[in-house]
């Protein structure tokens, strides 16, 4: 099958365009032809490059919803980016188009293009929370236009967790059966490659045999909150003395987090190696992973340490969010109160809930079954 992949290009290292080469590695390991619908804007190409790995790349002057002064507002009423969209996309020939959404808002203008095209279409949005519950300026006036836009898309539409899928119902006000939930995936690495990793890189990370080592993995933006990331550091270290930190990712919050580390004492106990295209690796090497955004769609990075077998500790917001209050392996990290950290000292007990991660991520988040899944959405949408 000839897919085209049309990204809404908001950028190269988020999760939600992450996404896309997992899908596409999965896709094209099964013999399928894949194609990349992706803005000229530089912030696009280390995607871009990596893409080339799994299919061809085809850039357009599309300027993302938030390169526009007045966003979604301007997005949604611009024809003209829409038909020249929809004309790039007819012209390279796929069997179905499947855009890539990284919010409500962003895209709009590329929702219009896929009806106007008549391809077979699929639209995966990453983080269906709303303007209003993400407390955005002028929420109302965007989530209206989103709302609007998105009701008129004749695709299918997919979210990337359960909860994601009754957000995006609500949101438009439609049954939850309209919106299909394909959680996202991620490669599962071997036993032999977690040992040989584990290997190579704890020297890196500066980590000796009887250090703990804690990873974070993101972009350093307000949503990640790596500086909560530094103040729960701060309390593990009260009591495992010997726990060390590693923030996997750089962004605009560099300055404030190199002044924090400084400042609260912490130089010897945390590293920031900044951003890694294979951040397997590090997984490999860590002992737990440490996950404090304040939301999101399905974090990428948290399935890849599930992956990695790495006991997970996520915020009470994210845990409740994601309903994964059950979840094997999970560790639900209370800044008021120790007691999760002491299920994270004990190595033997680590090891009970890295076996138990690891079966989660093998069993429900691989990148073969998200694949397989949508592979079965495109042919359907071909009827």
């Amino acid at each position: 099958m000839r897919i085209l992949l049309a990204s809404s290009s908001s950028g190269s290292r988020g999760g939600g365009e992450l996404f896309l080469l997992s899908l596409a590695k999965a896709l094209s390991a099964s013999g399928h032809e894949l194609l990349l619908w992706a803005s000229e804007h530089s912030r696009m190409d280390e995607l871009c490059v990596r893409f080339t790995e799994f299919g061809t790349v085809a850039r357009s002057r599309y300027a993302n919803t938030y390169d526009r002064s007045l966003r979604g507002l301007s997005a949604v009423f611009d024809s003209a980016c829409a038909a020249r969209a929809a004309r790039e996309w007819s012209s390279l020939r796929p069997e179905v188009v499947h855009l890539n959404k990284q919010n409500l808002e962003d895209g709009l203008d590329l929702v219009w293009a896929l009806a106007k095209t008549n391809l077979p279409g699929v639209c995966t949005i990453h983080v269906t929370q709303s303007a209003a519950y993400l407390k955005a300026r002028s929420a109302a006036l965007r989530d209206s236009l989103s709302r609007w836009a998105m009701r008129k898309f004749k695709g299918t539409l997919v979210a990337v967790s359960q909860q994601r899928s009754q957000d995006l119902a609500a949101f438009l006000n439609t049954s939850l059966d309209q919106v299909i939930c394909i959680p996202n995936g991620v490669a599962i690495p071997s036993e032999d490659e977690l040992v040989r990793y584990r290997h190579e890189y704890r020297t890196q990370l500066k980590a000796g045999a009887q250090d703990t080592v804690f990873l974070g993995v993101g972009r350093m933006v307000p949503q990640k909150r790596p500086l909560l990331f530094l103040q729960i550091a701060k309390a593990i270290l009260n009591y495992i003395p010997a726990a060390k930190f590693c923030w996997l990712g750089d962004g605009e919050l560099r300055p404030e987090w190199d002044r924090a580390v400084r400042d609260w004492g912490l130089s010897e106990k945390v590293l920031a190696p900044g951003w890694s295209t294979h951040p397997e690796p590090f997984y490999a090497a860590a002992d737990v992973f440490l996950h404090t955004a304040a939301y999101e769609g399905l974090p990428l990075a948290v399935l890849e340490a599930m992956a990695a077998g790495l006991p997970c500790c996520l915020t009470q917001n994210l845990v409740e969010d994601f309903r994964w209050s059950d979840l094997p392996g999970l560790v639900t990290i209370d800044i008021d109160n120790p007691d999760w950290v002491r299920n994270l000292e004990n190595q033997v007990d680590r090891k009970r809930l890295s076996t138990l991660t690891r079966k989660n991520a093998v069993e429900r988040f691989s990148i073969d079954r998200m694949a397989s899944r949508y592979l079965a959405l495109y042919q359907q949408a071909q009827l």
